[in-house]
């Protein structure tokens, strides 16, 4: 990957990078006695159930209304130090899927966290997942550490193809109008089908692509480690514009309107880009990477960042900005319900936050995922 940054927060860049690619330890080196890799997946929320997996390897059911706790599930094959989720899960029907960092789909009742059937290996040598699973028309498709993305039948859970790329594949697939649109660490951007898995086009940048894709209408939109964001034809593959100006990765997922595109960076910017000319509209400034992904409520957008603090724009001009102070790093925007937004702290807690009509945040609590030290007699952040 090509290091092109100048800013202060770099180090906090690789410190992202490192805790993610724990795998990435040579032979014959140290691993500076870390014993297992401290994810933690974004969510999704179902009849007011929020799903999400932990930083310590655990996937968890809260009550997304009250913050109680519902049932958990903890890995117990493979090696310990690989228990750990990055991707976010999804839900068909009863059930919910979920890829680990130690290389296996897990299928799991979302009614009471019960393993459905064995683990399912992803590739032969079950290496690390990180981008979570995608499904559309019975297929889930998954990219794994070992270089390929898998389709599997949904029925049965058996893999019906498979597509090789040079590198690692971390992005969480999209899938759209039968294409399956992802990007691997070989920085190339792939559409492949859904269908078959065959290659319909392929898009070279100069950077590893970790970021989920977004598509609007007939543009499909990502960023890659080169420090662009690029807009392409979906049918095509054929380049529509490139927004330059980030000094930093891009790693989180983007959100979009019909008429925009908001785009969180490591360099601590959020852009608000143009989606028919790729023209800035307007940023907003903070003073840590933004590795979690923008969602939106009503005229507001809200994300965090490693600053600590949860902001609240408007979607307009970025203007009016309302702040929760959280004071731990902000590493991932869990999941949203109809007016509250779940995040992932630095501190091994979820914590829910209600966005009100005027934009102003206003904690709802705050759920303990281990016992660390942590204050529990803290008063709200905001």
């Amino acid at each position: 990957m090509n290091i092109k940054r100048s800013n202060t927060s770099t180090h906090l860049i690789i410190i992202a990078i490192i805790s993610i690619a724990l795998a990435a330890c040579v032979p014959g080196g140290a691993c500076g006695g870390i014993t297992r890799p401290a994810g933690w997946s974004s969510g999704i929320v179902e009849d007011n159930v929020l799903y999400t997996g932990t930083m310590d390897g655990e996937i968890i059911a809260i009550d997304a209304v009250s913050g109680d706790y519902i049932w958990h599930f903890e890995p117990s094959i493979g090696e310990e130090k690989n228990r750990a989720f990055y991707g976010d899960p999804i839900i068909v029907g009863d059930l919910l899927y979920i890829a680990g960092y130690d290389g296996y789909l897990y299928v799991l009742s979302k009614l009471d966290g019960s393993l459905w059937e064995q683990p399912i290996p992803i590739g032969e040598n079950k290496e690390p997942i990180v981008g979570g699973p995608a499904h559309k028309d019975g297929v889930l498709v998954v990219g794994s550490s070992d270089g390929n993305l898998y389709g599997y039948d949904l029925g049965n859970v058996s893999n019906i193809w498979t597509f090789e790329t040079k590198s690692k594949v971390w992005t969480k697939p999209l899938i759209a109008d039968g294409q399956v649109l992802f990007g691997s660490l070989d920085k190339t951007f792939y559409s492949i089908s859904l269908e078959d898995g065959s290659l319909i086009w392929s898009f070279e940048t100069g950077g590893a692509i970790i970021a989920t894709p977004t598509k609007i209408g007939d543009r499909i939109m990502f960023g890659s480690f080169d420090g662009i964001f690029y807009a392409l034809d979906s049918s095509s593959g054929k380049e529509l514009w490139r927004f330059s100006d980030s000094t930093g990765w891009f790693w989180g997922r983007s959100t979009a309107t019909d008429t925009h595109i908001y785009v969180p960076s490591l360099d601590g910017n959020l852009y608000a880009i143009n989606v028919d000319n790729g023209r800035l509209a307007w940023k907003v400034e903070t003073e840590g990477p933004i590795i979690g992904s923008p969602l939106i409520i009503d005229q507001w957008l809200i994300f965090g960042s490693d600053d600590g603090k949860l902001r609240v724009v408007s979607l307009k001009n970025g203007a009016t900005q309302k702040r929760c102070n959280i004071g731990h790093n902000l590493r991932t925007n869990i999941a949203k319900g109809e007016r509250t937004v779940y995040m992932g702290v630095s501190d091994r807690s979820i914590i829910a936050i209600n966005i009100k009509s005027n934009g102003d945040p206003d904690e709802k609590w705050n759920y303990i995922t281990k016992d660390q030290n942590i204050d529990f007699d803290r008063a709200k952040a905001c």
